[in-house]
């Protein structure tokens, strides 16, 4: 919603993180196989993420918009949904160097998303405070849209948070705006489904 405030390149920006975030917490595949499902077949390197339909169906509509209001010249500039994203290539080839036994730890989740966004934010700021904070909001939305923030989500926006210098006071009131617009986008659309 607030997107289209963002210059394309933050634009971009946000929708990496957006991606990482929707990607940091959800269920790992081994050849499409939960870990319950492996079998002494299955091949270990073959990982991948399950995706959420929520997540994937909101970056969609970012991209989608953004591919409506960009000339030509950014078209290429963004993969459709989550298709082959470099972020999600980016963050398997992390939680790889982990001990197979721990990529399924929250805690190897966490540190396997933050080096990753470490790498996403190195060297970013903001000409305006208003961007990173519109940045953060929308990182929340997503975040707030599988009904609850996870830990592994809760990580990488405080290091979001703590990478552009935004006080505990701003993100709480960040937080608190977003949690009730999502409350009351889902009330609406209660209302509208009965």
């Amino acid at each position: 919603m607030l997107v289209k405030l963002l210059f394309a390149t933050d634009k971009k920006h946000l929708l990496e993180l957006l991606k990482l975030l929707a990607l940091a917490d959800k269920l790992l595949l081994w050849e499409g196989k939960t870990k319950e499902e492996i079998t002494s077949e299955t091949d270990l390197g073959k990982l991948s993420i399950q995706k959420g339909k929520q997540e994937t169906a909101l970056i969609a509509d970012l991209e989608s918009e953004d591919k409506q209001s960009f000339d030509t010249q950014f078209s290429g500039l963004f993969a459709s949904a989550f298709g082959s994203t470099s972020v999600e290539a980016r963050l398997l080839d992390k939680i790889k160097t982990f001990p197979a036994q721990k990529v399924e730890e929250p805690v190897t989740r966490v540190q396997a998303a933050t080096m990753i966004l470490k790498e996403m934010l190195e060297g970013k700021k903001f000409e305006f405070p208003s961007v990173s904070k519109l940045m953060l909001f929308e990182l929340i939305l997503m975040a707030l849209s599988g009904s609850s923030i996870s830990i592994i989500e809760w990580a990488l926006l405080k290091e979001f948070q703590h990478h552009h210098h935004l006080e505990d006071f701003i993100s709480d009131d960040i937080l608190e705006r977003a949690e009730t617009m999502n409350k009351e986008v889902s009330k609406t659309i209660s209302i509208i489904l009965e």
